[in-house]
């Protein structure tokens, strides 16, 4: 009975502790965001999308992944549902530049985001402008081995929001009426 109590227990805790950490994870002491998403996209519809999309540099494929560079990337608070006054100084006046790798399986995909940094847009009392930052400095305590609950309040949820949104990859058709 005390296993049981114990299992599922540590069950519980396991999926609270991934649900609040809006799909950030830390590993060796390092910041990183990753999602599986479901598509119906062959690889080569999506790796288009991708490279159309905008969003990424520097674009390097082989068989099963694509690698590619983030920069200049505004974190959206305002679609996300919150003001600029409200969110962390760091959040609101900073792009963010991060390394992607996009692998890919049959029927999905999963995107990894490390090496995630703020580079400050301008210069202002606390900072210049293209200071960079790692993620870990706002992020995590004890060594790099916890996240920090200010962290996983508004800043994590708006980024996770933010990443979502240019690494969701839908076929859409479109009509070319010109």
């Amino acid at each position: 009975m005390k296993t049981i109590i114990v299992l599922l227990s540590s069950t519980l805790l396991i999926n609270f502790t991934l649900s609040e950490t809006d799909n950030f994870q830390i590993e060796n002491g390092q910041v990183l965001w990753q999602k599986v998403f479901e598509t119906n996209m062959t690889k080569e519809q999506l790796i288009e999308q991708i490279k159309s999309s905008g969003q990424f540099e520097n674009i390097s494929e082989n068989e099963k992944s694509l690698t590619a560079q983030i920069n200049q990337l505004s974190m959206d608070f305002k679609g996300y549902g919150i003001s600029e006054m409200s969110t962390p100084m760091y959040v609101s006046r900073s792009y963010v530049e991060a390394f992607s790798l996009i692998e890919f399986k049959e029927k999905r995909y999963r995107v990894t985001l490390k090496n995630i940094k703020f580079v400050q847009k301008y210069e202002d009392a606390l900072s210049k402008e293209g200071e960079t930052t790692d993620i870990e400095f706002y992020a995590l305590k004890k060594r790099n081995t916890e996240f920090k609950s200010n962290f996983l309040n508004k800043p994590s949820k708006i980024m996770d929001f933010t990443f979502q949104k240019i690494t969701n990859f839908k076929d859409v058709e479109k009509e070319d009426k010109w």
